[in-house]
């Protein structure tokens, strides 16, 4: 651990504080530093949501309306598998992940000092962290993330505890995560130096002498900042919900078969297909989209009514992108559980039982509320996308065998475009 004087220009001064959250000697120093310093305001890297939970304070309910929209699944595996990755470091070294900030926050107490929470809202940093990562990086994070927590590739065993406060090692290792994904490096490095840099110079400038207690990567950037104040980025750039890339190839590939849906009855209707045919395609469609969304929901763990609205809603997945059935399984779901923030602490309990073949555990992990019902929506869309990519390759062929076969079908969707184009011609003639 090491800390550093950052030079007074105020009636207040800042002493940086950098600790490694899993090394007991950091600690150890964070409490001596206090103890012998005596400041008057003790600021630590926790943002409120944290500092509860460092308390024993856990809020009894996530709200899962946030949970189910959108990109908030993901974001929130991907907090969950780095929660994780921190307790398993943690055990690794005989030590409470957070213990850095906890003494900070304890000895402070216990000295009657001021407390400041200074870091920004996890939630915040991890939403704008996933939106700010190229597709290509979400997948490497999370499938990295996934597969060292079923213990492959995890690389524990070549971290040093004792290195992990050098100025040099803490450097390698932002420059490696920037060459990895500049945007996520950004936002949760960066623009955090920025807050919390902010956040100090409010303390300097009301008079206060402060100690922060900070994560070692955070020291040097923070510390430019308070050198140089003109540098700091305004503080409204650095909160609020951080807009996705404008080009989604998801969305993208989403439209693309809602319009390619469309355009196959459009054209069919205008070459005067038989209304039985049309009928039987669309009962195949709703059907066969059902089928799958409906069983996969059941492999999750949904209950009935979740699994048969999933399955019921799947057919409008491919009309409207923006519509994904697991979100109306995942609203039903929530009629039979309650998901809780205590359950990320018993999904790492079970997958800390190095022991259990990877199929028990599975097992077990359902048994837990929050896991199932991201398992029930994200099942449930798998199985609505499955059922779309085979539909035109398993179910149009068979359905075409009436009227000639998939080439039959072929020459209405051209005569249907020739009807248009006619109808068009003379409109405009």
């Amino acid at each position: 651990m090491t800390d550093r004087q950052v030079p007074r220009e105020t009636g207040g001064s800042v002493r940086l504080v950098g600790t490694a959250h899993i090394s007991t000697d950091s600690v150890a120093e964070v409490e001596e530093t206090i103890e012998r310093e005596r400041p008057d305001v003790v600021a630590v890297e926790l943002d409120e949501g944290r500092y509860r939970q460092l308390q024993g304070e856990l809020p009894d309910d996530l709200d899962a309306g946030d949970l189910l929209r959108g990109n908030t699944v993901f974001q929130f595996l991907a907090y969950w598998m780095l929660s994780y990755v921190q307790t398993r470091l943690g055990e690794r070294f005989d030590i409470e992940p957070g213990a850095d900030m906890r003494a900070a926050v304890e000895t402070a107490q216990s000295l009657g000092l001021g407390v400041a929470l200074v870091d920004r809202e996890i939630q915040t940093t991890i939403q704008r962290f996933w939106a700010r990562m190229t597709l290509v990086e979400k997948l490497k994070l999370v499938g990295g993330l996934f597969l060292g927590m079923f213990g492959y590739g995890s690389g524990e065993e070549e971290i040093d505890v004792e290195e992990l406060t050098d100025a040099d090692v803490v450097t390698a290792m932002m420059a490696e995560f920037r060459r990895f994904s500049p945007g996520g490096a950004e936002a949760l490095i960066d623009e955090r130096d920025a807050y919390i840099a902010h956040k100090l110079l409010a303390l300097r400038n009301e008079g206060h002498d402060v100690i922060a207690v900070v994560g070692a990567g955070h020291r040097e950037g923070i510390e430019r900042y308070l050198a140089d104040p003109a540098s700091l980025p305004p503080m409204a750039s650095l909160v609020g919900t951080q807009k996705g890339r404008r080009f989604s190839i998801y969305k993208a590939v989403g439209y693309l078969i809602a319009l390619a849906f469309l355009a196959f009855f459009f054209l069919l209707v205008m070459a005067g297909a038989q209304n039985d045919f049309l009928l039987r395609v669309f009962a195949a469609w709703f059907l066969f989209n059902g089928v799958f969304a409906f069983s996969l929901a059941k492999l999750a763990g949904a209950h009935w009514p979740s699994a048969t609205v999933g399955g019921a809603i799947a057919w409008m997945t491919s009309i409207n992108p923006l519509l994904a059935p697991g979100w109306f399984a995942g609203y039903v779901e929530l009629r039979y559980q309650r998901v809780n923030v205590a359950d990320i602490g018993t999904l790492n309990e079970i997958l800390a039982d190095e022991e259990s073949p990877i199929r028990d555990l599975l097992k077990r992990m359902l048994d837990v509320p929050l896991f199932r019902l991201i398992a029930v929506v994200a099942a449930t869309n798998i199985g609505s996308i499955i059922a779309t990519v085979l539909f035109p390759l398993v179910v149009l062929p068979w359905l075409a065998a009436d009227i000639g076969g998939v080439g039959a079908v072929g020459d209405l969707m051209i005569e249907g475009a020739r009807n248009s184009a006619e109808l068009v011609w003379r409109a405009l003639a």
